[in-house]
């Protein structure tokens, strides 16, 4: 059975209808971010600079605020070229494509840029979101920042409880996924992986992510047929109901009410896990086998923004806390009595600490299938 076949087997399995998908064009999208030294003006595209590219005017796609300039162009595909930027050329420090550095250098007053030539859309630069990559099993955490507060979230009050809930939240299912072994689940039925995200704040390439949600979905091959639930977060910090799409080929959406139960099924055909929303707006997981797991709030009639009891059969009960400390770059979790920083890239968001140990010598004995936490000894 092919991708888009059994993304179709999927669309009758949760009742909606499944359009056909569009084919791609010759040119494609890219978004620079200019990090700036201190608050003040940024920089903007010389369209002389290349007469073949063209400023992207949809809503959200550029953005000038206190950190950073973003700008978004269509661009030529695999060419190379250099690209010349007005303005405070002297206010930038850094020029982010996708989630990295390209060089650039000043010239008369003007900011040139070097772009590699690209064969794909480029688009992400904009985005603020640190990713902790598991086996089976990708969390991106997005990180909400004031000052790049944008799209749906620009103006009124910052959804700060509502933000901080969704950081409890990730890092909880990411508990569950560890306690009902789905990752590894994932894995052995193809090459997927679960997603689990929150929600963005600064409306990236138009992303405008509102009203305020969070993620766990199963990543399908070519991303055609993924199923993405969006569980709704109240201004009380619990969960309301889930919105869920299938990705790539339009389909139509179906919602899940407190009490209703959306099952989440893998390329195979089979059952991955499955999500339900109590009637307290707390949240249960289920893995294929049965087994429930409980994310419910630490305080009694009190939402996720403090924290969350995650309770899984055989294992002691897991109070997770979250602390983003934006200025330092340092995301820290804690998960019962165990403690965890993850050290980031203030300007992006890119993972700095460690994700691997250096390798064992050369005389260890490694066993090709390791469980997560076992160790080699020497024979």
């Amino acid at each position: 059975m092919g991708a888009l076949q059994r993304a179709a087997a999927v669309c009758a399995a949760i009742l909606v209808a499944c359009p056909a998908a569009a084919a791609p064009d010759h040119a494609v999208r890219v978004v620079l971010k200019f990090v700036k030294r201190t608050d003040g003006p940024g920089v903007r595209f010389d369209p002389a600079s290349c007469p073949a590219c063209a400023i992207i005017a949809d809503d959200g796609w550029n953005a000038d605020n206190p950190r950073e300039t973003v700008v978004a162009l269509t661009v030529p595909m695999a060419r190379t070229l250099e690209l010349r930027f007005d303005g405070a050329a002297t206010n930038i420090r850094r020029v982010i494509l996708e989630s990295g550095d390209i060089a650039f250098r000043q010239a008369a007053g003007a900011l040139i840029v070097p772009l590699p030539p690209l064969r794909d859309d480029a688009i992400t630069a904009a985005e603020m979101a640190t990713h902790i990559v598991e086996p089976g099993m990708v969390l991106r955490f997005e990180h909400a920042d004031p000052a790049r507060r944008a799209g749906a979230y620009a103006t009124g009050a910052f959804p700060t409880t509502e933000r901080a809930a969704a950081n409890v939240l990730t890092f909880a299912q990411r508990e569950v996924v560890r306690q009902l072994d789905l990752g590894r689940r994932a894995m052995a039925a193809g090459p997927d992986s679960i997603q689990i995200m929150g929600f963005d704040t600064n409306d990236p390439h138009g992303h405008r992510d509102a009203p305020p949600h969070m993620h766990m979905h199963l990543r399908w091959p070519a991303n055609t047929g993924t199923q993405i639930g969006h569980y709704y977060i109240g201004p009380d910090g619990l969960l309301t109901h889930n919105i869920v799409g299938v990705r790539g080929l339009g389909a139509a959406e179906r919602r899940f009410g407190r009490g209703e139960r959306f099952v989440t099924i893998g390329p195979d055909g089979r059952t991955a896990y499955s999500h339900r929303i109590t009637a307290q707006g707390a949240l249960e997981i289920a893995g294929p086998d049965g087994a429930i797991c409980l994310i419910a709030p630490i305080a009694s009639g009190g939402g996720f923004a403090s924290g969350a009891k995650v309770g899984c059969p055989g294992v002691a009960d897991r109070i997770i806390k979250v602390e983003d400390d934006l200025q330092r770059g340092r995301l820290t979790v804690h998960t019962g009595n165990v403690t965890e920083v993850f050290a980031y890239d203030p300007d992006t968001g890119t993972l700095r600490a460690p994700t691997e140990a250096p390798p064992s010598s050369p005389s260890v004995f490694r066993s090709p299938i390791l469980a997560m936490g076992t160790s080699s000894l020497p024979e």
